[in-house]
């Protein structure tokens, strides 16, 4: 088993850093990759922690981005974390999704929710608010409980995974809440990425329109996450259909957060191709530059 998509507490993960790693080992994974979002907080002490028990790992962050209609997101594997470009970049995407933030509220105020983005910084202690974050800030008050729409997330059908539901009933691409996160479009972020050695990869491309991906490939889109909790056995075999069709190389991750916010996903992913996936990606990588820890 492999997993190079699993989230920590630095973005919205329910683990640490060193917590990730001692499941990682556990489980004796042939390799991990920590990607959270926006966000590189828990790269230093991930690759400290892999050197020091000899775990195969590669770094990256999860990049939000829009293209055309949709808010893709993008793996970039190996990126240059401890440089001070790379870093200064993390900070001006952290300050422009605090404003994409502010938006995103005063869209649901608009559609009836009660809630205020100050109370929602609050709950989400200055860092960036998840969907979790959302559903506290809107069951905050009784009138927000007696919200029905709110009662949903809380002990209704969507009660069953509450914080990924929210945002994916309200706040993903084509949702009433949606925020068009136009700071990030994917085109300038792969050429950015690239430029800190980085390999683009497709984060669950799941609906993406097939030709969006042969468009993006000619700006540095480099691999798809064929395997991932996100797709069933059958759209894992078209997307790897579609990734041999345009070679590219594919990934494997889970996309896990913890069960406190993906009750259903675990860490952990096999499948058959796992040595061409490994192999790949690090060949990839040397051509590049990037980073990554092998034993």
């Amino acid at each position: 088993m492999l997993d190079l998509h699993i989230h920590t507490t630095a973005s919205d993960g329910s683990h640490t850093a060193a917590e990730v790693a001692a499941m990682v080992s556990a489980l004796k994974l042939k390799a991990f990759g920590v990607a959270d979002h926006n966000e590189l907080g828990s790269l230093e002490p991930a690759w400290q922690l892999a050197e020091k028990n000899r775990l195969c790992f590669f770094p990256a962050v999860e990049l939000d981005t829009l293209y055309r209609d949709q808010d893709l997101h993008l793996l970039a594997y190996g990126i240059d974390f401890r440089a001070r470009e790379c870093c200064a970049w993390m900070e001006e995407i952290g300050k422009a999704k605090m404003k994409q933030t502010r938006r995103r509220v005063n869209q649901l105020k608009q559609l009836g929710f009660r809630i205020e983005y100050d109370e929602l910084v609050r709950i989400s202690r200055g860092k960036m608010p998840t969907g979790g974050d959302y559903v506290r800030a809107l069951s905050s008050t009784p009138e927000g409980r007696s919200d029905p729409r709110v009662r949903n997330y809380l002990d209704g059908p969507r009660s069953d995974s509450p914080y990924m539901n929210f945002y994916l009933d309200w706040l993903k691409a084509g949702k009433p809440a949606f925020v068009p996160f136009e700071e990030m479009e994917c085109r300038s972020v792969m050429e950015k990425t690239r430029s800190l050695k980085a390999v683009n990869v497709l984060a669950h491309p799941t609906g993406t329109p097939p030709e969006y991906v042969r468009e993006l490939m000619a700006h540095g889109l480099q691999g798809l996450e064929i395997y991932t909790s996100y797709h069933p056995p059958e759209m894992a075999r078209a997307w790897l259909e579609c990734a041999r069709k345009l070679g590219l190389l594919i990934t494997a991750g889970s996309d896990f957060h913890g069960k406190p916010i993906k009750p259903q996903v675990n860490l952990g992913i096999e499948c058959p191709e796992e040595k061409e996936i490994l192999d790949r990606l690090r060949q990839a990588l040397d051509q590049r530059g990037g980073r990554y820890l092998w034993f």
